[in-house]
């Protein structure tokens, strides 16, 4: 236990947009008999669905392995559905790739179109994107099979000459579409904060209050982001841009480990640290998720699956444990 608990360390979660403010008659006797025997020989042979109390023990989610691993699912029988995307991406000061940036983009454009042949989605929601809202044709046509092989895939996301990632490309070749669930203000304290980090620190506000204030600011901003998904989501399905309530959030991983916490908790309880003096002194509520009967899925791409170091870091070493052994709670306690 005490290997666990020493993961709970300070991390500093950096503000990334990945966009940078760029605006779904009875059988014979015999037969019935050897029916029943093969039914029974799959009842047992197979492994039996798990209960939806326990969101680590899933229900058949058949994305293949080479995209990504499911790590947390809640209410997976629910029309409306919420799969959230752990992701990585480019520097955001230098735009240039990582060593694993390209595979890991690669992975989410790969997720996004298999949701899109198999669970009919149409919507993406990428942290760090703002565009003005307009109308839009409705959709019409059947959800998009995609041209992209995997070499000309890697070729578009190797271009550093212009900015590219998974959404956008995804947007271009399967025509999904994309809207926007940040909030502005809170996204530009986020932003001021991480800047005020950079310089150094004065008897009134030191280094160490100065990174709560930024690890606050992070809670509240992916908090209000999860929030106002739902009426997203309505708001398109209302003037028919998509065709269901479902629509894949793009979103760092550091941010997945709070999301979990929310909820675990059934809900969102985010405290000002005591040396900080901003806005807002605390948030708490209920999530709108939750409230409107939401499902939600969390898949982290297969090339920061593979990285173990990259999961310590983020903590999302504690979740896969969790969800190996079939807990669920105890990496929070």
């Amino acid at each position: 236990m005490q290997k666990y608990l020493s993961l709970f360390k300070n991390l500093l979660h950096a503000p990334v947009s990945i966009f940078s403010g760029k605006s779904s008659r009875r059988l014979p006797g015999n037969a019935s008999f050897l029916l029943s025997a093969l039914l029974f020989c799959l009842v047992t042979l197979l492994p039996l669905p798990a209960s939806s109390d326990n969101p680590y023990l899933s229900t058949f989610f058949d994305i293949p392995l080479e995209y990504g691993k499911v790590v947390y699912r809640i209410n997976e029988n629910s029309p409306k559905q919420l799969y959230i995307i752990g992701i990585s991406h480019r520097d955001p000061e230098s735009g240039l790739n990582g060593s694993t940036t390209i595979q890991t983009q690669a992975d989410i454009f790969r997720i996004g179109e298999w949701l899109n042949r198999n669970r009919e989605l149409q919507l993406l929601l990428p942290e760090g994107y703002f565009t003005e809202r307009k109308s839009s044709p409705a959709i019409t046509s059947q959800p998009s099979r995609g041209q992209l092989d995997n070499f000309l895939l890697r070729q578009k996301l190797a271009d550093e000459s212009r900015f590219v990632n998974a959404e956008m490309l995804l947007m271009e070749n399967i025509h999904m579409r994309a809207s926007q669930v940040e909030d502005r203000n809170i996204y530009n304290a986020v932003c001021t904060s991480l800047r005020n980090l950079k310089t150094p620190g004065t008897p009134i506000s030191s280094p160490k209050e100065k990174i709560e204030q930024l690890q606050y600011l992070q809670e509240v901003r992916t908090a209000m982001l999860l929030q106002k998904i739902p009426s997203v989501i309505d708001y398109e399905l209302h003037n028919g841009t998509i065709k269901n309530q479902s629509a894949m959030l793009t979103i760092g991983l550091n941010h997945i480990q709070d999301i979990v916490r929310y909820f675990q908790k059934d809900g969102i309880d985010i405290d000002t640290p005591a040396s900080a003096d901003i806005q807002p002194t605390s948030y708490q509520t209920e999530l709108n998720l939750l409230k409107m009967g939401y499902g939600v899925t969390i898949i982290i791409p297969r090339t920061l699956v593979d990285d173990s170091k990259l999961l310590q870091l983020t903590n999302i070493d504690r979740i896969l444990l969790a969800y190996s052994s079939q807990t669920g709670k105890e990496w929070m306690n």
